[in-house]
């Protein structure tokens, strides 16, 4: 009877290795590995893996996000934090959070994401900057911003 416990996110991995904001890149090309998301709209599998691999960008995205460097059991922590964040904050937050979840783990440029949800470019960094902060101050991980 080898029950698998599940940890909760805060305890589940490391937070200090590496800050907010690669975590958050790392689970972005977590999510780009092994089909984690299912249309990406490419041709050709194996020139599909080999762009992967070497950090091409292949989806019209204007970012390229780095060589995926975590386990499954930290993007799942990852992911449970994020899933946590979108079900427990107020709108406003929210708003934040998807400008953030958008440019850091979807590697959106802001001038996407500005047209995206017809904003200012001062105001999705502005945002971005806000999620960031609520972020790394509610669960204490350093960030970029932070210190």
């Amino acid at each position: 009877m080898n029950a698998m416990v599940k940890k909760h996110f805060t305890v589940a991995i490391d937070w200090e290795q590496k800050t907010l904001e690669q975590w958050l890149e790392q689970y972005g090309s977590w999510l780009l590995l092994d089909c984690h998301y299912e249309h990406l709209g490419y041709g050709n599998q194996m020139g599909r893996l080999i762009d992967i691999a070497n950090g091409v960008m292949r989806d019209k995205r204007r970012r390229s996000l780095p060589r995926c460097n975590i386990t499954d059991d930290q993007a799942q922590a990852i992911e449970d934090m994020v899933n946590h964040l979108i079900d427990t904050e107020n709108a406003k937050v929210k708003k934040w959070l998807t400008i953030m979840i958008d440019y850091h783990v979807n590697a959106y440029s802001e001038e996407q994401i500005a047209k995206f949800y017809d904003l200012s470019r001062f105001a999705v960094t502005r945002d971005r900057t806000l999620g960031l902060v609520r972020v790394a101050t509610r669960f204490k991980i350093s960030s970029h911003i932070t210190g």
